[in-house]
């Protein structure tokens, strides 16, 4: 394999501890995951698929072990760097959608680019752009109570991509999702990561998604117990993907 992984795990580990309890969440994981690729984690509930999420996106600090996004030691800045590594690099999309109610599909979009400092007339299109990516563009002027389940996922879809990351991170994004919108979201994010060259890396227990990804990575107890490509593209498309 050619391309260089954009996101490396080295012996990354979790536990929580609840009283007297200690639970060992994510137990010495390695993983290597590449670009323009859409990679999914799953497991059963409680396997530590939304754990090792958090830890390889730099949202949650592990235990023990590495974590490199791009090149960068995530677990070596300092909380402001950390932040603008994410607001700069890094896209995500979770089951709730996380929209705020009061502004439209188009300012939820808007948001990450004004923590940038982009405005004005650029940043609008930008914005309309990628609502017309996911399909969206007619709906920009409704809030969140106005549109569906599947529509406020393609919003936050919308929101992730706006900024062109080279990381996106999606938590169960469908399972709050009927068949059909479930569909279209993880066809969106197969297709951002081909057409954008962007890492997505996703947690579900969906098994409906599994013959859109790339790559599956099953957790069970903490531990990676399988990982496997997907067979549904030739060898030489994926070769020629990531070359």
């Amino acid at each position: 394999m050619n391309t260089r992984p954009s996101i490396v795990s080295r012996g990354i580990a979790k536990a929580f501890t609840v009283g007297k309890i200690t639970q060992q969440v994510i137990k010495d994981s390695s993983l290597d995951i590449y670009p323009a690729t859409l990679t999914l984690i799953i497991g059963p509930s409680g396997s530590g698929k939304s754990t090792m999420l958090s830890m390889m996106s730099g949202l949650l600090r592990p235990d023990s072990g590495q974590v490199l996004a791009l090149d960068t030691e995530l677990w070596t800045l300092g909380e402001a760097a950390l932040d603008r590594f994410r607001l700069e690099n890094c896209g995500f999309i979770f089951q709730g959608f996380n929209l705020f109610g009061a502004l439209t599909a188009l300012e939820n979009v808007l948001l990450p680019l004004q923590y940038l400092g982009k405005r004005g007339a650029a940043a609008m299109m930008q914005a309309r752009h990628v609502l017309e990516e996911v399909g969206l563009a007619h709906r920009c002027h409704l809030r969140p109570a106005e549109l569906s389940g599947g529509e406020k996922q393609r919003v936050a879809i919308a929101r992730a991509l706006v900024k062109n990351p080279k990381l996106i991170f999606a938590d169960e994004p469908t399972s709050a999702l009927d068949k059909i919108n479930g569909g279209i979201v993880i066809d969106l994010l197969k297709r951002i990561a081909i057409e954008h060259g962007a890492t997505v890396l996703g947690v579900t227990h969906d098994p409906r998604l599994l013959g859109h990804a790339d790559r599956v990575i099953e957790l069970e107890d903490g531990v990676v117990v399988r990982d496997r490509e997907q067979t549904g593209e030739a060898p030489a498309e994926q070769e020629r993907r990531r070359a």
